[in-house]
């Protein structure tokens, strides 16, 4: 016949055992909840920089397909209007946070008011007004999404075709 000693955990030993487990959960939940945290952050920047990205590429590709500068209906810091090759009316402005072309969003999220910004470049570089000796168009584009915030610049030559 044993003892008292039974061979089982004391409280004590079970409340210690208890409070580290505690604490080492704590400290696994802390590091899983600051992984998910980045990896949201990132889903965020990648989601906008996409976004930026494919509405950036299109403005450029569309703005190279003006025949020439005479072709440019309208040229505002946030707005451009213009002809295209095929004689289509294209036109990209700044609408709230929206970017649209003619009627359709080709963006949302830009930062407001400056979220599309249009400067009208000559031959020299230098910024003009006069249409005749715009040349290119160089394109600011700021989206956000939540605290991200993503800044593109691009500039598209124009065709100067006669």
């Amino acid at each position: 016949m044993k003892g008292n000693n039974s061979g089982g955990f004391t409280l004590i030993e079970t409340a210690i055992v208890i409070s580290l487990l505690a604490v080492i959960s704590f400290g696994i939940a802390s590091f899983i909840m600051t992984s998910i945290q980045a990896w949201l952050l990132i889903s965020q920047r990648d989601a906008v920089v996409g976004r930026s990205r494919t509405a950036m590429n299109r403005m450029v590709y569309e703005l190279r397909r003006i025949k020439k500068p005479q072709n440019i209906l309208t040229s505002e810091a946030a707005e451009v209007g213009f002809l295209d090759l095929d004689s289509q009316i294209v036109d990209f402005k700044q609408s709230g946070a929206t970017l649209l072309r003619n009627a359709d969003i080709l963006a949302t999220g830009l930062a407001s008011p400056e979220g599309l910004r249009f400067t009208y470049l000559d031959a020299t570089g230098e910024v003009t007004a006069v249409k005749q000796d715009m040349r290119s168009i160089r394109i600011l584009l700021v989206l956000t999404s939540g605290t991200q915030l993503t800044t593109l610049e691009s500039a598209a030559r124009i065709r100067n075709l006669q």
